[in-house]
């Protein structure tokens, strides 16, 4: 997934634009073309001697001190911890650390990652975005004592997962529940998921203020009545029996597809193991700043969206609370995680490594299961074929819409 480093690109520009000078008194010389009489006069100019200014080496951004110095802090320890290398400086330390921290993303399974989550990671001195406004406005007269790692989605990837449950339901009966509690119990670490629960609140909702006509040509009853029934039997079903039952039944499958979705799940389940969400809301008691910002957002986008097929009732469901998502103020990150500065250097060396080794479980666990989606895209995209459907979700995409069709 892309990842970059807050460090003031739109903010605070102040290059200061080189001027460009004549050699010489200014002065033109002029005449007119020589010919019949009814020939057309054309005026010739001369050229003229400019001082083209040399570019070269020159920053391309601008950074105060108040940005430098908490990235300064920062990758001292990160240069400690070898995330940033001294081959990484080149004059600035914003720069030391956005190049340390894209190396380490990288190193991580970024690249994979980004081939289906749309978002970023970024270090931002602000636990949330600010306009050019606020930030002009706001009163810095020291530099901060805590830097955010900020974790976003702009878009949900779409995983139309019927045509795989089918599939494991093929090979074991029980497959199909302990599969999609293990993706949805890992995904859940990194994002918010819209599944078919979701939809079932979102329709309940809807349906308390309609009567039985109204119902009748609604789609919200069909988010019950239409949940696989292998599902619907086992939800209740705990991530310890799913991960005990996937190692059990492992070793007996016999579809090659199936096999791999399931090893693939594992893995995921243990780069993930001992990792919780790390919700904005939860620093909201320690940084009043984040309790006051959350008490104005309008709500966390989900990284994506589970459906059974493509423009189905739980897609219709996620398009109607997508449309109006953000409207009513900003959206919250979906992680936020904090780099306390202000402490010895052991303890911020130990700060440092928890941010970032639940940042590298993140992209790990995503690539992995990245490439999950990719299987069960595939399996949608064949039962598509073999019924003649036309391939394509039917959603607008709204502040975080479903997979654009790029990918």
């Amino acid at each position: 997934m892309p990842r970059s480093i807050q460090s003031r690109r739109t903010g605070r520009k102040n290059l200061r634009s080189t001027e460009i000078r004549s050699r010489g008194d200014g002065k033109r010389a002029l005449s007119p073309t020589r010919g019949s009489r009814d020939a057309t006069a054309r005026l010739i100019g001369l050229p003229v001697m400019i001082t083209v200014p040399n570019l070269k080496g020159l920053r391309g951004r601008y950074c105060s001190r108040w940005d430098e110095q908490p990235a300064a802090r920062l990758g001292k320890s990160w240069l400690r911890l070898q995330i940033c290398r001294a081959q990484d400086w080149s004059g600035s330390a914003v720069d030391f650390l956005e190049r340390g921290f894209r190396r380490f993303c990288r190193a991580n399974g970024a690249g994979q990652a980004r081939k289906i989550w749309s978002g970023c990671l970024r270090i931002m001195d602000h636990p949330f975005e600010l306009t050019e406004q606020e930030r002009n406005s706001a009163e810095i007269e020291e530099p901060v004592s805590l830097l955010y790692l900020v974790g976003e989605y702009d878009a949900a990837a779409s995983i139309p997962i019927a045509s795989t449950l089918a599939l494991l339901e093929r090979e074991h009966a029980l497959l199909p529940a302990a599969f999609y509690r293990i993706l949805v119990h890992n995904l859940g670490k990194w994002m918010r998921v819209f599944d078919y629960s979701d939809a079932l609140a979102h329709a309940e909702m809807w349906m308390e203020e309609m009567n039985e006509p109204g119902e009748a040509g609604s789609p919200y009853p069909k988010v019950r009545q239409n949940i696989p029934a292998c599902l619907k039997k086992h939800a209740k079903m705990g991530a310890g029996r799913a991960r005990r039952l996937l190692k059990e039944i492992e070793p007996a499958i016999s579809i090659s597809t199936v096999r791999s979705l399931v090893k693939l799940a594992l893995a995921m389940d243990a780069q993930g193991h001992g990792y919780e969400h790390a919700w904005p809301g939860r620093l909201a008691r320690l940084v009043p700043a984040v309790q006051d910002f959350l008490d104005d957002a309008d709500g966390c986008g989900p990284g994506c969206l589970i459906s059974w097929y493509e423009d189905d009732e739980v897609s219709a469901c996620f398009e109607e609370q997508m449309r109006d998502l953000g409207q009513n103020g900003a959206m919250e990150p979906s992680i936020l995680l904090t780099f306390q500065l202000h402490q010895p250097a052991a303890e911020l060396d130990a700060n440092s490594k928890r941010v970032l080794d639940y940042c590298g479980a993140m992209l790990r666990s995503l690539a992995l299961a990245a490439n999950i989606v990719d299987i069960i895209r595939e399996l949608h995209d064949e039962h598509l074929r073999q019924h003649r459907i036309k391939s394509g979700l039917q959603v607008e995409p709204g502040p975080a819409g479903v997979r654009d069709q790029q990918l």
